[in-house]
């Protein structure tokens, strides 16, 4: 009589091993795609429905100032805009300069045209508003771009008044991973520190 107990051991064993190897493929697969996508699949667009529904604005030829600032005609009115979730290296600070230059290439990118979704009023009497670009790939959040540029620190005190809050963490962590930007560099100081110090 045949013994067929070796054989059946081995099958269950390499069944048991491929099991173990798919399942660590399968883990390797999602952590690699939560860590290291490119940045265009990281600005995933939220809110795609109410944001079509807000009015069209022309960014003001000149104004912008910095990284986190500018002027825009809505409706016939002028209006000076601080960006919500971010705050953008002062442009005496380093990386002021290249944070304002990236933000003039992706609105003239976006024809000089974004959706304004006025979140509060500060202090200063600015609308305090996530911006919306349309740069011939649907609508994407400015300030997420920054983010993912490194162009911009996510500005964790006034979250509260960031609606797409986890967009912005998100492409701030991955521009960190990636080390771009403001994040190249090996003490980066927050705006808001630099601010302090510099009174």
């Amino acid at each position: 009589m045949l013994c067929f107990c070796k054989p059946l051991q081995l099958l269950a064993l390499g069944i048991a091993v491929a099991t173990v190897l798919l399942t660590q493929l399968k883990n390797q697969s999602t952590k690699t795609s939560n860590t290291d996508q490119p940045a265009s699949a990281i600005n995933t667009v939220v809110r795609q429905d109410s944001i079509t529904s807000l009015p069209v604005c022309d960014v003001k030829p000149g104004s912008i100032y910095d990284g986190d600032t500018i002027r825009v005609f809505c409706n016939g009115q002028e209006k000076k805009i601080r960006f919500a979730c971010v705050d953008a290296p002062e442009i005496k600070q380093e990386g002021g300069i290249e944070s304002r230059d990236y933000l003039r290439t992706l609105l003239e990118r976006g024809g000089m045209k974004v959706r304004v979704d006025a979140v509060t009023t500060d202090r200063y009497d600015r609308t305090v508003a996530e911006l919306w670009v349309d740069q011939g790939m649907g609508l994407e959040l400015v300030q997420s771009k920054q983010a993912t540029a490194g162009m911009v620190w996510g500005y964790e005190a006034y979250k509260s008044d960031c609606k797409s809050w986890e967009a912005v963490a998100s492409t701030q962590a991955y521009a960190q991973a990636q080390k771009v930007g403001i994040w190249a560099s090996a003490n980066p100081q927050p705006p808001w520190e630099w601010r302090k110090a510099n009174k």
